[in-house]
C-alpha cells in the first residue's frame, strides 16, 4: 500500500511539472524556446502568416480584441487594433507610409517648383510641391538632387488619400536651363524647374560729353558663356565679356540718351544686361523739346553729318551737316568742310538721283531700314515737328540778323528753348531736286519729316519771318535731318 502511494505521489509531481512547463512556454519547430517568448515559432525557411482580410472583412470582425493582428490585403500592411473591442482603432505597424504615386495635383504628372533659381547664386526660398497618393499613414522622407541643387523634406502622413507635401531647396545652381528633379524612391516623382542666367544692374549710368572717354561700366553675369551683339550703345562704345563680367568702354562720338541692351548667350533665353548712357555736347547741352504738355523728347544735338564735338547752340559751319533725299539712308550731298568758299560744297552734284523714293520708305509708325538716324533715333514725324513749333509747348526765337542767302554764311538759325536746353537748327538751306545745287544757306532751314503727302513729303521749314511744316517739296530735294529719340 505504501509503495502504491509513493508511486501515485511521484506521478502527480511529474504531471504538475510537465503541466507547468507547457503552460509557461510553447515552441514550434524547435526544442528550446526563447526564454522571454510565450510562443516561439522557429524556422529557417518559413514565416508566420497571420489571417489575411480586406478592410471590409476587418471591419466585420465583432468586437476585435485590443492587440488583435491581421494582414490587411487592401492596404498591404500588418494592422493592429490599438483601440478597445467596442471602438477598434486599426493602425499599420510599418513606420513608413504606403505611397503608390507622387506627382502633381491629382497625384499624377509632374510636381511644381516655386521660387527663382539663378545660376551661380545660392537658392533662397525655393520649394518643390509634390502630391502623394497615400495608402496607409506613416512617416516619409524624400530627396532629389540635380544641377547643384537638392530638394528634401520629411514628415508624417496621418491619413490616406492624395495630399501635398513640400520639399525645400538648398545649394547653388551650376548651369542655366530647364532641369528635372526626381526623388530617389519607389515610386519616383519629378518636378521641372528653370535656372536663369543673371546680369547685375550697371555699375553706373554715366553722363559724358561727346568725344570724352566713358568711365568703365560693368555688369556681373552668372550662367552665361558670352554675350550677343549689343543694342543701343552710342557710336564709339563697345562691350566685352570675360570671367562673368561685361565691361563697357570707349569714347562716344554721337550725342543723346542711349538705353542699351546686351543679350547673354548659351541657354540664357531673353536675359540681357541693360543700362543707360547719356552723351551731351561739349557744352553739356540737354538737347530736345516738348512734344506734349510735360512730355520732353530727346533729340540729337546736331544735324546728321555735323561736327558732333561742336557747341550745338553756337552758330558755325561745323553745325551745317549733310543733306538727304526723302526716304533714303545714303547722304545725297555732303555739307561744308570749312568756312571758306572753296569748302562750301555748293555746286551741282554729279549723278544726282531724280527718282523719288517710294511710299513707305520712311514711316511715322516705325523706323524703317531706310532711316539714316543711328540706333535709338529716327527721322521725326510731321506731328512731332508741329509740336516743336507750338508756342504753348516750347519757346521759339531766331538766331542771327543776316538772313541773306550765302554759301559761306553760317550765322543764323531757329532756337527752340533757352540756356543749355532745347535745340538750335541752323539755317542750312537745301539742295535742288533736279541737280542737287545748294540754295538758301543762312536764309532758310529745311528739315525732313518721315510723313508722306501724296507724291511729296512734309518737312519743317523756317526763315527769318516764319516757321511751319510744309508739304510742297519733291522727295528728291536734299534737306537736313535732325534725329529724334525713338
Amino acid at each position: 500500500m505504501k509503495n502504491i502511494l509513493r508511486h501515485f505521489i511521484a506521478l502527480c509531481l511529474l504531471g504538475f511539472l510537465v503541466a507547468t512547463r507547457l503552460s509557461a512556454q510553447t515552441v514550434i519547430g524547435g526544442t528550446t524556446p526563447t526564454p522571454s517568448a510565450l510562443l516561439d515559432l522557429q524556422s529557417t525557411n518559413k514565416g508566420f502568416l497571420p489571417p489575411r482580410l480586406t478592410t471590409a472583412e476587418r471591419n466585420a470582425i465583432a468586437e476585435p480584441a485590443t492587440g488583435l493582428l491581421i494582414f490587411n490585403t487592401t492596404l498591404n500592411c500588418i494592422e493592429m487594433n490599438v483601440g478597445v473591442p467596442a471602438q477598434p482603432i486599426w493602425v499599420c505597424l510599418s513606420t513608413a507610409a504606403g505611397v503608390t504615386a507622387y506627382g502633381g495635383p491629382g497625384c499624377s504628372g509632374l510636381g511644381s517648383i516655386q521660387g527663382t533659381m539663378n545660376a551661380g547664386f545660392p537658392v533662397n526660398g525655393v520649394t518643390m510641391t509634390l502630391y502623394a497618393n497615400v495608402t496607409w499613414p506613416g512617416i516619409w522622407s524624400l530627396t532629389a538632387t540635380q544641377n547643384g541643387v537638392t530638394f528634401s523634406g520629411a514628415g508624417n502622413f496621418t491619413s490616406p488619400g492624395c495630399q501635398p507635401i513640400t520639399l525645400t531647396a538648398v545649394g547653388t545652381p551650376v548651369a542655366p536651363g530647364t532641369f528635372t528633379w526626381t526623388i530617389g524612391t519607389q515610386p519616383a516623382g519629378s518636378a521641372e524647374g528653370v535656372v536663369n542666367c543673371t546680369a547685375s544692374g550697371a555699375s553706373s549710368a554715366p553722363t559724358v560729353s561727346i568725344n570724352t572717354a566713358l568711365p568703365l561700366i560693368t555688369h556681373v553675369t552668372s550662367g552665361a558663356t558670352g554675350i550677343g551683339i549689343p543694342n543701343g550703345l552710342p557710336v564709339g562704345v563697345t562691350a566685352l565679356w570675360a570671367n562673368n563680367v561685361i565691361t563697357i568702354s570707349g569714347t562716344p562720338t554721337e550725342g543723346g540718351t542711349f538705353n542699351y541692351n546686351i543679350p547673354l548667350e548659351d541657354g540664357c533665353g531673353n536675359t540681357s544686361a541693360t543700362g543707360v548712357i547719356t552723351v551731351t555736347s561739349a557744352s553739356g547741352a540737354n538737347c530736345g523739346a516738348y512734344i506734349a504738355p510735360g512730355v520732353w523728347k530727346v533729340f540729337m544735338c546736331h544735324n546728321l553729318g555735323a561736327d558732333q564735338s561742336a557747341d550745338p547752340f553756337t552758330p558755325s559751319w561745323r553745325l551745317n551737316g549733310d543733306y538727304y533725299q526723302w526716304g533714303r539712308a545714303a547722304v545725297a550731298a555732303a555739307g561744308p568742310t570749312g568756312p571758306s568758299s572753296g569748302e562750301a560744297n555748293e555746286g551741282d552734284i554729279a549723278g544726282w538721283n531724280t527718282t523719288a523714293a517710294p511710299n513707305d520708305a520712311w514711316l511715322d509708325a516705325i523706323k524703317t531700314a531706310n532711316d539714316p538716324c543711328p540706333a535709338g533715333f529716327r527721322v521725326p514725324t510731321k506731328a512731332q515737328w508741329d509740336a516743336v513749333l507750338d508756342n504753348n509747348l516750347n519757346t521759339r526765337s531766331n538766331v542771327g540778323t543776316n538772313w541773306a542767302s550765302s554759301s559761306t554764311n553760317y550765322t543764323t538759325g531757329l532756337r527752340i528753348g533757352t540756356g543749355s536746353s532745347g535745340l538750335f537748327l541752323p539755317a542750312a538751306g537745301s539742295r535742288t531736286y533736279w541737280a542737287g545745287t545748294l540754295g538758301g544757306r543762312d536764309s532758310d532751314g529745311d528739315y525732313w519729316s518721315g510723313t508722306e503727302d501724296g507724291s511729296y513729303a512734309w518737312s519743317l521749314n523756317f526763315s527769318s519771318s516764319e516757321a511751319s511744316a510744309y508739304n510742297d517739296f519733291f522727295r528728291t530735294t536734299g534737306m537736313s535731318i535732325r534725329c529724334i529719340a525713338e
